[in-house]
């Protein structure tokens, strides 16, 4: 995540520089894709972890409920962050009728393209550099061997 966050930096710079560099942007978008891929595919690894660190600190089994709760979260997050999108577009005075849209409405969009997405990686970025629950199951299991 840390490489999807530099790179969401690089397509802010590449969008604010002149008119917008969107080959750039584009490249350093699909760049931040492939820095957030791993986590995808180790979302569900960690849910496990968490699941399991439960089990070893209160001796109860959790999977389906952290599994429901992270099935919903992306469910309402996907619907709020759309949600959020036609609200922050509607503020700047978005019309679909206009050929070009205001200023207001511009520069709504380039925060949303370019300082949002940023912003979110760079937030996810530390919270998972502070994620230690597979050294404390570990930390747990050496304690109840000994």
């Amino acid at each position: 995540y840390a490489l999807a966050t530099v790179a969401r930096a690089l397509v802010a710079v590449a969008g604010y520089t002149g008119s917008g560099d969107v080959k750039m942007m584009l490249l350093f978008t699909a760049i931040a894709a492939l820095g957030q891929g791993p986590w995808q595919g180790d979302m569900n690894a960690v849910i496990a972890s968490c699941s399991e660190y439960t089990w070893l600190t209160k001796h109860k089994r959790v999977d389906g409920t952290m599994y429901s709760c992270t099935s919903l979260g992306v469910k309402l997050g996907g619907g709020l962050g759309t949600a959020i999108t036609g609200w922050l577009l509607a503020f700047s005075n978005y019309d679909k009728a206009l050929a070009v849209q205001p200023e207001s409405c511009i520069n709504m969009l380039k925060l949303m393209y370019l300082v949002i997405p940023f912003v979110l990686d760079a937030i996810i970025t530390f919270i998972l550099s502070r994620m230690k629950v597979e050294e404390a199951n570990d930390k747990i299991r050496a304690e109840m061997k000994n």
